[in-house]
């Protein structure tokens, strides 16, 4: 999944610097570095930028072809454990063809009662496309009901949430636009 540890010693920076740098916490990204924890996009990102590389880079993505075409069965999921029981973020996904500077996922979001909704903010854009189940979508304190076939695009430097309302919800998420 993610190559953070390997990314980060090869870098010469200790898990401390890295925290300073990203915002991130010392004890997360030791969670993040052995497995134990699937971080979100939003995190991944801010340690991909703190580390001076790309999101793709970070999740071992770095082929540079003119045409990139990932096969259903290809696909890798973002995350090491099982999914014995609920994420946090009540976040699934899989990696899709990306490029730099575009990271396209294949998200399936949990159903979440109001109360747990978890924000996320961080630079750049995303761009949503629901293709099963209904999507809450907040953006600070506006949230909509997306359906299969909408879609929606936002600054993500707001804060933002999404999950699954009534059952869970896929769709495809795009984040783009993440230089500083």
């Amino acid at each position: 999944m993610v190559r953070l540890k390997e990314i980060r010693e090869r870098k010469g920076v200790s898990v401390k610097e890295l925290a300073e740098r990203s915002g991130v916490g010392e004890a997360l990204i030791s969670q993040i570095e052995r497995g134990d924890f699937v971080p979100s996009v939003a995190t991944l990102i801010q340690l991909a930028r703190a580390l001076g590389v790309t999101l793709r880079e970070l999740l071992g993505e770095e082929r540079e072809e003119r045409l990139i075409v990932v096969r259903a069965h290809e696909r890798k999921e973002v995350e090491r454990r099982p999914r014995s029981g609920p994420s946090k973020s009540g976040y699934y996904y899989q990696s899709l063809a990306s490029r730099e500077g575009i990271d396209a996922f294949l998200v399936e979001f949990e159903e979440k009662k109001e109360d747990e909704r978890v924000f996320f903010q961080h630079s750049g854009r995303e761009f949503i496309f629901v293709l099963e189940g209904t999507l809450e979508l907040c953006l600070d304190d506006e949230c909509v009901l997306l359906k299969p076939g909408d879609s929606a695009s936002y600054e993500s430097k707001y804060p933002h949430s999404l999950r699954g309302i009534g059952g869970n919800a896929k769709a495809i998420v795009v984040v783009y636009g993440e230089e500083e």
